[in-house]
């Protein structure tokens, strides 16, 4: 072999051996930018989100601790990430949740003699459940169902047995924030006081029961404050402003529906629900004002007696019932100095045969800042009137120690009464207790 030739051959063997290391680092370097980095650790899940109770209803029962996680994505384990899902995040798909089911309870007593309201010699009972189920079935359809049950006195005595019915049946559907349109019995949208039921405003007692066990001084409603219809409502600046229309009475063909309209405007944090509380225990800084009116053709129905014996009935005479009925709800969490609670209403009502021409009610309430033992203390006092057309006034005071352990879930209230109806005067003690879960 020639000496050309053999330096030839090392040249060779030289430019392989360089490319060899070229191809080795390249590839090397490839290698390492495949690798994954290291896995972050999951961020901790923290506790279940606590969900506020609205105004007596089902929709706003706290869900149970497993439907809180439901469908919430699993947490990586450190061997490697998890295989990858083409299914969305559940919070966007909350019909795949459960039925959310609920239970509410109220309990009380009062110390007063129905046939001398001015003497606290008769210790009476009552209390109430409510099972309540809501769901959805898509984006834009759900449910809401609920059964209450109730026993104590009526205004003719009262019995062991009690009662139950049908409270809620609602088809949901959600058009867009500014169109839902709900069937079945629900809620009429008449004022705040109807949204907040019972279970979410201050009082023990619901505004305008002047005479215990009889029905309450205020607008047109139903039983629990339902009625069978329909109701389309909106919201915008999400729940700053509503509205509401809708129309009831739907289950009697022998009598006209009853028409409704609400606007509410909160000035400061918005109520995005359909219901709205009178009371958010310092949760909200609220500013909110309501404005709404019903009306019913031969709705005010004149009042006749009873006819004499082997006498026909009379032919009772009818006028247009109208109401117009505003609110303003004022609530500011002053931080260590507490909460700071001032509520007011204002009904006026027309139609020949009404027997009242107006009803108001104004509250304040205080709620400490800190717990006083497991709870909360708010005082609150109330007052109510009401004028009939050919009487005196009907006055209402309430002066009341609210205990709140767990906020509307938990509470307990403590309070005098004292009303004066025409001059039937009257004295009561009551005691009440309400869970929610």
């Amino acid at each position: 072999m020639s000496t050309q030739t053999r330096a030839a051959r090392r040249r060779g063997e030289v430019g392989a051996g360089f490319l060899a290391v070229i191809l080795g680092i390249t590839s090397f370097h490839s290698s390492a930018r495949a690798q994954p980095p290291p896995e972050a650790q999951p961020a901790p899940t923290g506790e279940s989100p606590t969900i506020a109770a609205p105004a007596g209803d089902a929709s706003a029962a706290p869900a149970p601790a497993a439907e809180a996680h439901a469908g919430a994505p699993a947490p990586q384990s450190a061997a490697g990430p998890a295989p990858a899902s083409t299914a969305p995040p559940a919070d966007k798909e909350p019909w795949k949740k459960p039925v959310s089911v609920a239970a509410w309870a109220r309990v009380g007593g009062r110390l007063q003699n129905p046939g001398a309201r001015e003497k606290m010699d008769r210790l009476l009972g009552d209390g109430e459940l409510d099972l309540m189920v809501s769901g959805e079935i898509n984006r834009f359809i759900g449910l809401q169902g609920a059964i209450v049950a109730q026993f104590g006195p009526t205004p003719t005595g009262g019995n062991i047995t009690g009662s139950a019915a049908i409270r809620d049946v609602i088809v949901k559907f959600q058009f867009h924030d500014l169109l839902n349109v709900w069937l079945g019995r629900m809620i009429v949208p008449s004022d705040r006081s109807a949204f907040s039921g019972p279970w979410s405003m201050g009082p023990w007692n619901y505004p305008g029961f002047f005479e215990p066990y009889a029905p309450p001084i205020g607008p047109r409603q139903g039983p629990f404050g339902r009625n069978d219809g329909v109701t389309t409502w909106g919201k915008a600046a999400g729940g700053l402003f509503k509205y509401y229309v809708g129309a009831f009475n739907l289950h009697d063909s022998s009598v006209s529906p009853l028409y409704t309209a609400r606007l509410n405007l909160s000035l400061l944090d918005p109520e995005p629900a359909y219901y709205q509380k009178a009371t958010y225990l310092g949760e909200k800084s609220i500013l909110a004002l309501g404005v709404a009116g019903e009306v019913q053709k031969e709705g005010s129905v004149e009042s006749l007696p009873p006819p004499a014996t082997g006498e026909p009935a009379g032919i009772p005479r009818k006028d247009t019932y109208g109401e117009v009925n505003a609110d303003l709800l004022f609530e500011k969490n002053l931080g260590a100095a507490g909460t700071l609670t001032l509520e007011g209403a204002f009904y006026k009502y027309f139609g020949d045969f009404e027997r009242f021409d107006y009803s108001y009610f104004a509250l304040a309430s205080y709620l400490t800042p800190s717990n006083v033992g497991v709870g909360k203390l708010q005082p609150l006092v109330r007052l109510q009137q009401a004028k009939p057309k050919n009487a005196d006034a009907y006055l209402l005071i309430d002066a009341q120690m609210g205990y709140i352990i767990e906020g509307h879930a938990a509470r307990v209230a403590l309070g005098y009464q004292r009303s004066d109806l025409s001059g039937a005067k009257g004295n009561a003690l009551f005691l009440g207790v309400q869970l929610q879960k």
